[in-house]
């Protein structure tokens, strides 16, 4: 009999362990995912701008996120993220390309909260961090999505609508702001290139000693890499005897601003030459390589993209990368943004870069067209408010850093 009532009371304690077993089974929580699926599958597809949610999760969450996204995982290096402005918003992008050569771009639905109040007009990004320009030119604003911290910097002098800016970082990892302007002076009647920078490290502003022979177009965007920043620039216009200005033949290259030596490079030559109806714009290849797209659009009907094999300050070397003949697609690329290529699928993603400033009663849609060698596929993003800019999209993929801005 004793040995009855001892069967019977195992079986009520396996019991009750079964559902102790099962009730922790269902109330999974996080820290018990696998570790490659937190990182694979959860990690991998947030947005850039919901990693300070994700980190704020707990503990472990913030040390993988870390681990996985600042780090070189096979699965960062096979997806692009990146910012881009559109409608004076800044909104997250990402897209990874497919085996069929097929770049299916996710675009975040909801613009940057912490820049909510003010309208931007572009975006810089530069190891981890984002210089953004006020539409108003009121001020710039650096912002590391990552640790969700934002510093607003006012002007030396006032900012105006044609300056032109890029963030870039010396040999000790000091962050700087380079801006450029044209400056006019009434009394004399001459023209001078002004160049200042801003030291994120002393809070302030510097104008630096710096003579040119060449221009660069205010609304040009240029590429950073390895902390410094390179620019398309072209012989600058000698004027003519009585004043006026003839435009002939200018001879163009790239131009690199050292941010250690606070220095132009010297001329670095070009893989082809463009005429003024031809379009040059620049990206970033990789982590060390620059790209550059030769757009032909009222010429050769043509888009031609060169990366270097060996890019310094003061030397460079090219390789063409894909060429393609767009006459059988005429219509759906008015001018060239921005660009980004994938080394290993050998494809790219063209944005449009086709102003239209004043207002239409018909919305069009922002564009973009996936190309590859013998392939076009175009792609619609956003639909565009009847007064719009053309999305702007950074020119390098973005990896968070842990660098502190305030």
């Amino acid at each position: 009999m004793g040995k009855y009532k001892d069967c019977l009371k195992t079986r009520a304690n396996l019991k009750k362990q079964k559902k102790h077993v099962a009730k922790v089974e269902r109330v999974t929580r996080f820290t018990d995912l696998p570790l490659d699926l937190v990182g694979d599958k959860i990690l991998s597809k947030v947005p850039i701008t919901s990693l300070r949610a994700v980190r704020s999760t707990c503990k472990l969450w913030n040390a993988l996120s870390r681990e996985w996204i600042l780090s070189n995982t096979p699965t960062s290096k096979r997806q692009f993220s990146s910012f881009m402005t559109m409608d004076y918003k800044v909104y997250s992008l990402r897209f990874h390309p497919h085996k069929d050569k097929y770049m299916g771009v996710y675009q975040s639905r909801k613009h940057i909260d912490i820049l909510n109040q003010v309208e931007i007009s572009k975006v810089f990004h530069c190891n981890g961090l984002l210089l953004c320009v006020l539409k108003d030119n009121s001020g710039l604003a650096v912002w590391n999505p990552y640790l969700g911290q934002t510093r607003w910097i006012e002007p030396r002098s006032k900012f105006h609508k044609c300056d032109m800016y890029a963030l870039g970082y010396d040999k000790k990892r000091n962050h700087k702001i380079l801006r450029c302007f044209d400056d006019y002076d009434i009394d004399s009647r001459k023209h001078s290139f002004i160049v200042e920078i801003y030291d994120l490290g002393s809070h302030s502003w510097r104008v630096l000693d710096v003579t040119s022979d060449w221009a660069i177009d205010f609304d040009a965007n240029g590429a950073s890499l390895k902390g410094n920043t390179y620019f398309f620039a072209q012989e600058e216009i000698p004027p003519c005897g009585d004043g006026s200005i003839a435009v002939s033949d200018l001879e163009d290259f790239l131009i690199c601003f050292d941010f250690t030596n606070e220095r132009f490079g010297p001329r670095l030559p070009l893989p082809f030459h463009s005429s003024l109806k031809e379009g040059v714009t620049l990206s970033c290849f990789g982590e060390d390589q620059l790209a550059v797209l030769h757009e032909r659009f009222y010429t050769l009907e043509t888009l031609e993209f060169w990366v270097t094999t060996k890019i310094e300050p003061n030397v460079v070397s090219w390789s063409k990368f894909l060429k393609l003949d767009i006459t059988q697609h005429d219509g759906y690329l008015s001018h060239v943004g921005s660009f980004v290529i994938d080394e290993e699928e050998k494809v790219a993603m063209v944005f449009d870069g086709d102003r239209d400033d004043q207002p239409s009663n018909t919305r069009r849609y922002h564009k973009a067209l996936a190309v590859g060698d013998g392939y076009v596929d175009f792609e619609s993003l956003r639909k565009c408010p009847t007064e719009s800019r053309p999305p702007l999209v950074c020119s390098s993929s973005y990896l968070p850093n842990l660098v502190q801005i305030n």
